[in-house]
């Protein structure tokens, strides 16, 4: 039976499927191997990178479950310099190119300076935008920059958007931080909207995860 995907979450629930754990590196004060994992440096933590902290990070790239890096990415509502975090998403990019790994990147009101940094990388490099939930305009725009989106159950509480429009070699889905959704509970909801069985939808993102992971 083809398993479900969760492209990204906080927590180490037991749930059916493959799950790839968020390790905040710089934050988190131990990292979790024992799982297929992504690694990266948040906006949130820009203020704790020293010289090290690239090298540091490089070294768990080479750890054979990590499959991603990430979540990184840019946030216009955190007090820390947006020019910093451009600097500290381009060197991540940058590893990305280097172990050919796809990044989960995080994204908050500044999806304009997000595609200027990615532009240089998006024929190298697989990019996805966890947790979208913004406008149906915003995720074909960004579709067609060639980035993926990643959706938890939230999105699917919006009206007039018309998911069907979303091509689905182009999602993944997620529980993110909830620690009460269960991934199956994402591709229901996601199933209705984009009126699609839930067994073909598992496997149609299951072949977006052969594409980019395996």
């Amino acid at each position: 039976m083809t398993p479900y995907i969760n492209i990204h979450k906080h927590h180490l629930t037991n749930e059916n499927g493959i799950s790839i754990y968020n390790n905040r590196f710089l934050y988190d004060t131990e990292i979790t191997i024992d799982h297929l994992f992504s690694i990266g440096i948040h906006p949130y933590d820009i203020n704790l990178v020293d010289e090290n902290s690239f090298k540091e990070l490089e070294k768990n790239l080479n750890h054979k479950n990590c499959i991603a890096i990430g979540e990184c990415g840019l946030d216009k509502l955190k007090n820390t310099d947006l020019i910093s975090q451009k600097i500290v998403l381009q060197k991540q990019l940058e590893l990305a190119v280097k172990y050919n790994k796809p990044v989960i990147i995080h994204c908050v009101k500044a999806f304009d300076e997000l595609i200027e940094v990615c532009k240089p990388f998006e024929n190298k490099i697989q990019l996805i935008i966890h947790g979208f939930n913004k406008s149906e305009e915003l995720a074909v725009q960004l579709i067609s920059k060639g980035f993926y989106l990643s959706l938890n159950h939230t999105i699917f509480n919006k009206e007039n958007f018309d998911f069907t429009k979303l091509p689905i070699n182009k999602l993944f889905f997620e529980t993110d931080d909830y620690t009460l959704i269960l991934i199956s509970d994402v591709y229901k909801k996601a199933s209705i909207k984009l009126k699609m069985d839930v067994n073909e939808l598992k496997e149609k993102i299951y072949s977006n995860f052969n594409l980019l992971f395996l």
